[in-house]
C-alpha cells in the first residue's frame, strides 16, 4: 500500500501538514527591528559584507547550499568567529560580540547545528545541563542555592515537555527530540532577545519537530526576534515569514512569505535569480 507524504505525517502528529507550521503571529511592517547587521564581514567569511535586519516576532529563514556559509554567519553573531568589520545593532543599540559571553549577556543566544558536541554535556543530568547558562541566577553570596536550581529545572522540563524519567537522568540518554529541547531549554530562562536556531530539527522525530514548531511560534508571539538556518525547505517555507538565501557567503536575495517557493530558493541559491 502506497502512502504520501503529508498522509504520514497527519498519522504520526494527528493533524494536516499545513497545521504542521503553526505560523500564527502576523508581524506587523512597524514593529520594531530587533536585530540588525550593517555590512559586517568575519573571519573565516566571505570578503563581501553582509547586512539585514530581523524584527521582533519575526521568524526569518536563512537558506543556502552546504558550505555557503550559514553556520559561520550564526557563529560570528554569538561571538565565537572574530567580526571583522561592520555593526550589529540590538534594539538600535550597536552591541560588541567578541565572546559568546558577550553574546548571552546581550540576550542573543545560538542553538548549534551539532547538539551532542557543542550544546549539550552529554554525561551530565538534564537538570545541570538546563541550569548551567544561568547560575548567576541561582546564586547567593557565591553559592548556588539548590532549591532555586530544582525548581528552574522542574519548570522548563515542564514547559517543553522533555521526556525523561527524572531530572538527574544523564541528557545523553535522552532521545534526539528531547535533548533539542534541553539546548532550547536552558536559554528560555534568560528571555532571549534574539534567537538564532541553526538546523532545529535535524535528527528529530515529527512529533518532537512539530513541538519544536510550535515553542518557536510561541517565542515569536512574545516579540523574540528569531533566525532559522535550515537546509529543510519545506520547514523553511513553513515556518519563515520571510527568507534570507546565501549563495557562496553572500546575500543573494530576500523572499517575502508571498514570494516563497522552493523553486525561488533554490535559483538563489545556485546564483541564479528567480524566474
Amino acid at each position: 500500500m502506497e502512502i504520501t507524504h503529508d498522509a504520514m505525517v497527519r498519522l504520526m502528529v494527528g493533524r494536516d501538514l499545513k497545521q504542521f507550521y503553526p505560523r500564527r503571529h502576523a508581524v506587523a511592517e512597524t514593529a520594531p527591528v530587533r536585530l540588525t547587521v550593517r555590512d559586517m564581514t568575519f573571519s573565516g567569511g566571505p570578503p563581501q559584507p553582509i547586512s539585514f535586519q530581523i524584527r521582533g516576532g519575526e521568524i526569518v529563514g536563512m537558506a543556502g547550499l552546504v558550505g555557503a556559509g550559514r553556520t559561520e554567519l550564526a557563529e560570528a553573531l554569538f561571538g565565537i568567529r572574530r567580526v571583522t568589520s561592520g555593526q550589529v545593532l540590538l534594539d538600535g543599540v550597536s552591541v560588541t560580540l567578541r565572546h559568546p559571553q558577550q553574546a548571552i549577556a546581550a540576550g542573543l543566544l545560538l542553538v548549534p547545528e551539532d547538539r551532542r558536541r557543542h550544546g549539550l554535556v552529554l554525561a551530565d543530568s538534564v537538570q545541570h545541563n538546563l541550569v548551567l547558562p544561568n547560575l548567576d541566577r541561582l546564586t547567593r553570596l557565591g553559592w548556588i542555592v539548590s532549591r532555586r536550581e530544582t525548581h528552574l529545572g522542574h519548570e522548563l522540563i515542564e514547559r517543553l515537555r522533555v521526556k525523561t524519567a527524572s531530572p538527574t537522568k544523564a541528557v545523553g540518554l535522552l532521545s534526539g527530540g528531547n535533548q533539542q529541547k534541553v539546548v532550547l531549554g536552558k536559554w528560555l530562562a534568560r528571555q532571549p532577545r534574539v534567537l538564532i536556531f541553526d538546523e532545529p530539527t535535524r535528527g528529530v522525530d515529527v512529533g518532537a519537530r512539530s513541538e519544536i514548531y510550535a515553542l518557536m511560534d510561541q517565542l515569536a508571539g512574545e516579540d523574540v526576534a528569531i533566525l532559522m538556518i535550515s537546509s529543510d525547505l519545506e520547514e523553511v517555507l513553513g515556518m519563515s515569514d520571510r527568507v534570507l538565501v546565501l549563495h557562496e557567503g553572500r546575500l543573494a536575495g530576500e523572499l517575502t512569505r508571498a514570494a516563497l517557493s522552493e523553486e525561488a530558493v533554490i535559483h538563489l541559491a545556485t546564483g541564479s535569480k528567480p524566474e
